[in-house]
């Protein structure tokens, strides 16, 4: 029952909207309307002779005119027998219905007898309408106003059926109007379809303003709505859609005013069929305009299959105006009725329904804009109909505008609450969603950092027999994994940047340390890019306040996000100081971003590209902190040709000294460290300290007696790599983060040079996340200790790091020995062999053999061979020794060649030599039947001295050439590995390799050089 009142209700509301728009248009009709007493021209004559011309009001010539069947001249027109001449007759005007077409041209004539009282001088008016399609007005013989070109043929006509008013002053007590028409462009006749009105100059211009006013209501409410269509698209909605309705605000005006004056089409010097299309196009986009917005208005009906069907029939009919000729365009004027009327019923319909169904109060602002639209199509029909001529109606146009105003206003308040409870709910959501993501990623902690642990022991082992793709999948699963672990710390440090739960714990840092650092954390993301990163930053820049951990992360993030959109080029930090405050610059050549993009960076979860895996936390997270530090960060950024990225931060108080001062500080502390130095007896463990922070080094070093610890600190990791020549360290303690060498990269250069088990090292890290921990490990520590520093920490882990060292110092030592032996049981068995044989052969030569195979077994096994070198003399006495027990057991098939320069006095590693000219007689001459030659070359140079071991053997298979080459000493085969030995204490010892060049069948030489300084 309430639904049928509410339809009941509803179905009324639209009664009484009609009544009203009807009855307003009904006044505007009455006050238009000329008065019942107007007098009608009856035989070409318009007798007003007992009656005054009124000021207010305009007179219609309706009646009957004399209409003569050709163009006759208006001098010559009162001739009594063209006056009474059979071809003249009597038309009424305005004429309903054309006819057929009988002739092209005519001259219709009327007479206008004033008042015999009115004044000589009056000023009069006549208004033509639009004859179909060119008229020419004479007023008592002379021409006062015309459309167009009136002539007796097509060649001479010129149409443009435009109405035209003429001002005129008049002395004499009537008028002779004769008006020449012809129609050289359709198919009608030259008619006058129109009331041709006459008054005062006074009431035609009053009449002209109502006019012209109305119309410019009109006017403007389009424009303006054609504007507000342009800024919406502009500034709030960038849709196709929002241009449609600015195009079809301005169709409608351009209707309306080649409606009242076709005139205007003029500057377009088009010709008459062409004006004609052109005019039919933009009503018929008018109309397609309508059916288009009242179908946006619609929420219900807005996708019915009626209006795709109209949407081609339109295009059809515009399609059909261009191409058909003018006088069928005529013929079809029918069918674009029914298409108008068609579309336009079933416009209405559904958003009357819709607005009786719908239970919305927005949609009865629809209805007020689909029924004012149908009151203006049904009073137009009316007009054509009867022929009123009204001035421009503006109120239906007004209704429209106001209806689709409050529709839009209703539907903003509308969509206002509805967001306002949206937004309620999703900041709730959205507390949930951060709690759910902090819980989710603490939860993930445990499970990811066990598979990245899992995947790397995987990927570490050389005993796996993974292929070499499967090997690379593993290797990209853990990077995956790394990454994964970045997104969990962004959402738990934005989780507390939300709650405020993030605390700073600001120092006095290196800004250039910290740059370096995370330099080297972030190369294991650059592999596969072809990425330099550099720092301008000079070294006398001031040293900056800020939490250390958290401008790592800063860093890290900012260049983070600089590598994934880089592919090739570089990326490059500066920094300048501006009104106290430090500004570094991260520029890259990468991508870039655009104006969308830029405009989206800081908001959470958004990601530069869709192709993007982050989560989108990174920019906003380093805006947050740099902000907490006092900060700003602002980001300026051209597509494809990279990005710029600005960050302040506040400087300290007290400035970070330079390099000299450094190197004066050290000196000054030298001799009390070499008092130390001095005493130290067996037991004191020697450390190396590296850290460019003067009050850390000072700290750390007060942990460790001096009774017990040796303890050297240095500022760089130039005066590391100088230190670690001079001394055997029994541990290195390096912080992470230092300028132009970074910890990393110097554990890097020292694991060149030491295994882990010769020097352990132990890293000092700011941040203790697990791909930060494993950054350390990867580049070649074997512990870490987490700032601020735990004292008992620092000095547990030391210890720890310095007796694992030592308790497998003997091991290492065996091991060593029999790396450098290589005394293979066969040799030892054939040797012996070869004695026995001698002993019933030559017994001098057996006598020999024996004494040079002792003084080999006694150099071999020497406690010597463990020390770092030895002299080289006794060295050739190795291979000597060696050399003259192959020389007796293979004869002819082995020669020696010795090319020694005399007075070369250098140490060299132990059994290096040796293990040379094994591999070569054993691997190369041996493996031919004709044996071959080995020649050991030791020639003196400037500055070094050059060792070969040269053999015209069979020279090395490529494969196992390639794997010497690689300097991969943790191949499982057994070949060459007395060549790997001695490749691993010369890299260590003096930073060089063996240089080996061998050719199959032809030979192999080997080479290195031994500094003499």
């Amino acid at each position: 029952m309430s639904l049928f009142k509410n339809t009941a209700s509803r179905v009324l509301t639209i009664v009484l909207i009609f009544i009203a728009l009807t009855i307003l248009r009904l006044l505007w009709l009455s006050y238009f309307l000329p008065s019942s007493n107007q007098p009608v021209a009856h035989e070409g004559i318009f007798d007003i002779r007992h009656q005054q011309l009124p000021e207010d009001e305009v007179l219609h010539l309706n009646g009957e005119w004399l209409y003569y069947p050709d163009l006759v001249d208006p001098l010559t027109i009162n001739d009594r027998t063209l006056t009474y001449s059979s071809s003249v007759n009597r038309q009424t005007i305005p004429i309903k219905d054309a006819g057929k077409k009988a002739q092209s041209y005519g001259t219709y004539r009327l007479k206008i007898q004033l008042n015999t009282n009115a004044a000589k001088d009056n000023h009069y008016a006549i208004r033509i309408p639009a004859v179909s399609t060119a008229s020419a007005l004479y007023i008592n013989g002379k021409l006062v106003g015309q459309s167009g070109k009136v002539a007796s043929n097509p060649q001479s006509h010129r149409g443009q059926a435009a109405p035209y008013t003429v001002y005129f002053t008049n002395e004499q007590s009537e008028m002779d109007l004769v008006l020449h028409v012809s129609n050289f462009d359709t198919s009608e006749s030259p008619t006058i379809s129109k009331r041709v009105l006459f008054s005062s100059a006074t009431a035609m211009i009053h009449h002209q303003q109502v006019t012209k006013l109305s119309l410019a209501t009109i006017s403007i409410m389009l424009i303006i709505f054609a504007l507000f269509s342009i800024l919406v698209f502009l500034f709030i909605y960038r849709k196709p859609i929002v241009l449609l309705f600015t195009v079809g605000f301005l169709l409608p005006l351009a209707d309306e005013l080649i409606t009242f004056d076709r005139s205007i089409l003029d500057w377009l010097h088009l010709e008459y069929a062409w004006s004609f299309k052109l005019s039919s196009v933009i009503y018929l986009g008018a109309s397609f305009f309508f059916v288009q917005f009242m179908r946006v208005l619609l929420v219900k009906y807005r996708y019915a299959k009626c209006f795709q069907l109209f949407f081609h029939l339109y295009a059809l009919g515009a399609l059909l105006i261009v191409l058909l000729p003018i006088k069928w365009l005529y013929i079809s004027n029918l069918l674009f009725f029914i298409l108008y009327a068609a579309s336009f019923l079933f416009v209405v319909a559904f958003a009357l329904r819709e607005y009786i169904e719908n239970q919305t109060q927005s949609s009865v602002f629809i209805a007020l804009t689909a029924l004012s639209t149908t009151n203006g199509v049904i009073w137009g029909l009316i007009k054509s109909i009867y022929v009123f001529d009204i001035p421009v109606y503006p109120l239906d146009y007004l209704f429209i505008m106001l209806g689709f105003s409050s529709y839009w206003f209703k539907r903003f308040f509308e969509n206002t609450e509805q967001i306002k409870v949206l937004v309620a709910k999703l900041q709730k959501d959205d507390e949930l969603k951060d709690e759910f993501l902090s819980s989710s990623s603490q939860k993930l902690w445990d499970p990811m950092n066990k598979m990245i642990t899992l995947g790397q022991s995987i990927y570490d082992n050389p005993n796996n027999k993974l292929v070499a793709e499967d090997h690379e999948n593993l290797k990209y699963l853990i990077d995956i994994g790394r990454s994964m672990s970045f997104t969990l710390n962004d959402i738990l440090d934005y989780t507390r940047l939300k709650e405020g739960n993030l605390h700073l714990h600001k120092k006095v840092i290196s800004i250039q340390g910290a740059v370096y650092g995370v330099f080297d954390m972030l190369r294991f993301i650059t592999n596969g890019k072809q990425i330099h990163m550099n720092s301008t930053i000079s070294q006398s820049f001031p040293n900056i306040l800020a939490d250390e951990k958290r401008l790592i992360q800063i860093l890290f993030n900012l260049l983070h996000n600089a590598i994934k959109y880089t592919d090739a080029g570089s990326i490059e930090i500066s920094a300048h100081i501006e009104k106290n405050m430090a500004v570094i610059l991260i520029h890259d050549t990468g991508l870039g971003m655009d104006d969308s993009i830029q405009s989206r960076l800081f908001s959470p979860y958004e990601q530069g590209s869709e192709n993007d895996d982050g989560i989108g936390l990174g920019l906003l997270i380093s805006k947050k902190l740099i902000e907490l530090h006092g900060g700003t960060l602002k980001i300026h950024s051209i597509p494809n040709k990279g990005s710029d990225v600005y960050f302040t931060l506040p400087l300290a108080m007290e400035n970070v000294k330079d390099q000299h001062n450094y190197l004066k500080h050290e000196i000054t502390a030298v001799p009390a460290e070499e008092k130390i130095l001095a005493s130290i007896t067996e037991k004191q463990f020697k450390i190396l300290m590296v850290d460019d922070d003067l009050v850390n080094l000072t700290i750390m070093r007060s942990l460790f007696a001096p009774t017990e610890y040796a303890v050297k600190t240095v500022t760089s990791s130039e005066m590391a790599l100088a230190a670690l020549k001079d001394n055997d360290w029994d541990l290195v303690i390096i912080d992470a983060m230092m300028p132009y060498i970074s910890g990393y990269a110097l554990i890097e250069m020292m694991r060149e040079h030491y295994s882990l088990l010769e020097l352990p090292i132990l890293l000092l890290t700011a941040r203790k996340y697990p791909e930060d921990v494993y950054i350390g490990f990867a580049h070649g520590a074997n512990d870490y200790v987490t700032k601020p520093i735990n004292a008992l920490e620092l000095k547990v882990r030391s210890r720890a790091l310095i007796d694992l060292k030592y308790s497998i110092h003997q091991q290492l030592q065996l091991e060593t020995a029999w790396l450098q032996a290589q005394i293979q049981p066969h040799f030892l068995f054939n040797t012996l062999n070869t004695i026995a044989s001698l002993s019933t052969i030559d017994t001098d030569r057996m006598i020999n053999l024996l004494h040079h195979f002792g003084e080999y077994l006694h150099a071999s096994f020497d406690v010597r061979n463990l020390q770092r070198v030895v002299p080289l003399k006794e060295e050739l006495e190795l291979v000597n020794s060696y050399l003259y027990i192959e020389q007796q057991r293979f004869g002819q098939l082995l020669h020696i060649e010795w090319d020694i320069d005399n007075h070369i006095n250098i140490d060299i590693p132990p059994i290096s030599i040796q293990n040379l000219v094994e591999n070569a007689i054993r691997h190369g001459v041996l493996k031919q039947e004709k044996g071959g030659t080995v020649c050991i070359r030791i020639k003196d140079g400037p500055d070094f001295v050059a060792i070969s071991v040269i053999d015209n053997g069979v020279g090395i298979d490529p494969t196992i050439l390639h794997e010497l080459q690689s300097g991969n000493d943790n191949k499982s085969t057994n070949s060459g590995i007395g060549i790997r030995n001695t490749d691993l204490r010369l890299k260590r010892i003096y930073g060089q390799r063996l240089h080996i060049e061998s050719t199959l069948n032809k030979g192999t030489t080997i080479s290195f050089r031994i500094p003499k300084n």
